[in-house]
């Protein structure tokens, strides 16, 4: 039985590169054989690996400087995936995709937001509609990002209907699809299903000490960042492919080595982003976001941290109790490891 992965590997985003790894690595880790499909996605590629010119002289030029780091973090990160022997032998476009038929008995919808329609430009590839009727469908831990549209509903619901098991990575969601008469699972993201100490393997640490790490920065994080380094005696670090900032560190991390690396050494995260804010926790960080959208609700909620949101705690006295969160992330890291573990077993035997 081989099975392939669709979802979003060939980006600059590394989070996506690492719930990407995740996911094979770990059914690879069970006895299945498994493959990323590498997949072409033309939205992707427009929205992801496409410089895109603005009419404003200034910020043309602005949008330039930052496409050349965009650029060589592009190349970085497709060099690092390939590294990892993950992906399919064949690359595959809309027109060719059905022919990974000839290959694959499993087909499983990823995660990330690989349902966002947004995202993805209303490509139905990622919701397995080339697959045979004779091979098996399934999702494991996929994300919307927000609520499909009626119309988006009636369109995907014939497709949903034809999978085996259906799991996704946030609980408004998966009340969606129970309301919608499709039955399926709350999952954590595939990162999870890694440990501390495989993640920390895999990190390579930065030649920064003693700092405070900014990630998807917005002014109120930078400001709450700088406020926490001057108490603590600490450097500001902010991820951005942006113009140097005065006052602050800039680093433009190009591989999932040295990103990994530098979350492993902050002694304290300021994040928007949902893979950040994983990260902090699986690190065992101090770490507070201004990002208030499902993905991350769905992540505070589950692990009982909703007072790392700054609105909560303005005034950064919050401290996470790891015992606990430690505690909270091995429940959810057994729970979807033995989910994907008994359906691909079901998978195997029938």
């Amino acid at each position: 039985m081989k099975c392939g992965i669709l979802t979003y590997h060939n980006i600059p985003n590394i989070g996506a590169i690492l719930q990407a790894q995740a996911l094979c690595e770990f059914i690879r880790s069970c006895g299945f054989d498994c493959d990323i499909i590498d997949y072409t996605c033309k939205n992707i590629v427009s929205r992801e690996l496409t410089f895109h010119p603005s009419p404003n002289i200034l910020n043309n030029i602005l949008s330039k400087y930052s496409w050349r780091k965009t650029k060589q973090k592009i190349e970085q990160c497709d060099k690092y995936v390939k590294s990892q022997n993950l992906l399919s032998a064949e690359r595959y476009d809309k027109d060719s995709i059905f022919k990974a038929n000839e290959i694959y008995d499993v087909f499983i919808s990823g995660s990330d937001m690989i349902w966002n329609f947004n995202v993805n430009g209303n490509d139905l590839t990622f919701f397995l509609d080339f697959v045979k009727e004779n091979k098996t469908r399934l999702s494991f831990a996929s994300s919307i990002g927000a609520k499909w549209t009626k119309e988006e509903s009636q369109k995907i619901l014939p497709l949903l209907k034809k999978y085996q098991s259906i799991s996704v990575r946030e609980e408004d969601t998966n009340e969606e699809l129970n309301a919608m008469g499709i039955a399926s699972y709350h999952l954590s993201d595939p990162t999870l299903l890694i440990t501390r100490q495989e993640w920390a393997e895999k990190a390579r640490n930065p030649n920064i000490q003693k700092y405070v790490l900014v990630y998807f920065p917005s002014k109120e994080l930078v400001e709450k960042a700088k406020l926490y380094a001057m108490k603590h005696s600490l450097k500001v670090v902010v991820i951005s492919n942006g113009l140097p900032k005065i006052g602050i560190t800039n680093v433009w991390p190009k591989d999932p080595e040295e990103w990994l690396g530098l979350f492993k050494e902050a002694s304290a995260v300021f994040t928007n982003s949902f893979h950040g804010l994983l990260f902090s926790f699986y690190f065992e960080k101090a770490v507070w976001t201004a990002n208030y959208g499902n993905r991350i609700n769905s992540i505070l909620e589950l692990l009982n941290q909703r007072n790392c949101r700054l609105d909560l705690d303005c005034e950064l006295n919050y401290r996470i109790d790891y015992k606990d969160c430690s505690q909270k992330l091995s429940v959810l890291r057994k729970q979807s490891q033995n989910y994907i573990i008994n359906t691909l077993t079901k998978c195997k035997i029938s």
